[in-house]
């Protein structure tokens, strides 16, 4: 048999356990094949007695009592070319066919974009590449005052002679003396230490 069919079907089990409860072992194992192969084909099946032995692995004796006690049971029945089928697999198959087709539609009109919003979709996209554009131009900066048309990088170098001096030389020497007035001059506090160092003065008759 050919699998053009359905590769998967809904099964309600409540609905199944029902059907199944006039039938013999036997029945149900060779009901539920037949089902599965009218789901196979997507639609019902040869009557061919022969080829069903095969599929229920047993005798073609057999396979003709099982047919027979199905058809009379009411679980499958004759088409009017003479072919195998069911009725509630016939409606799945047929729920099966009509879910397929609309996800299909529904899959081509995703893809079809309508003028206008192709339109509206390329405006976008030039907006975001003016942006980018204008967001990459970066001006270059130039110094007012510099004549010498030296770089930025330029200005920013140390000479090696600054370098060599400040990285080798000792502090700046800063004279030691326990002068208020140095200190406070140091200490911008000037003005209060001229009076005091005057006052000292005058006590030691230094006057000067």
């Amino acid at each position: 048999m050919s699998r053009r069919g359905m590769s998967f079907h809904c099964r309600y089990h409540e609905d199944a356990l029902v059907g199944y409860r006039k039938l013999t072992l036997e029945q149900r194992g060779a009901y539920t094949t037949i089902l599965d192969l009218i789901y196979d084909e997507g639609g019902p099946i040869e009557y061919n007695e022969r080829w069903l032995a095969g599929e229920w692995n047993c005798s073609l004796r057999k396979a003709k009592v099982l047919l027979a006690e199905l058809l009379e049971l009411r679980k499958i029945y004759l088409t009017r070319d003479g072919k195998i089928s069911n009725h509630r697999a016939e409606k799945e198959i047929e729920k099966a066919i009509e879910i397929s087709r609309k996800r299909a539609e529904n899959g081509s009109k995703r893809k079809r974009k309508s003028p206008e919003e192709g339109e509206k979709s390329n405006k976008i996209n030039n907006s975001v590449k003016q942006l980018l554009n204008k967001c990459a131009a970066i001006p270059n900066t130039i110094s007012k005052d510099n004549n010498n048309n030296s770089t930025v990088d330029e200005d920013r170098q140390v000479s090696s002679e600054v370098v060599d001096r400040w990285a080798s030389a000792d502090p700046p020497h800063r004279p030691v003396a326990p002068n208020r007035l140095i200190d406070s001059l140091d200490r911008r506090t000037g003005s209060g230490a001229v009076a005091a160092l005057a006052a000292g003065r005058a006590r030691r008759g230094g006057g000067r």
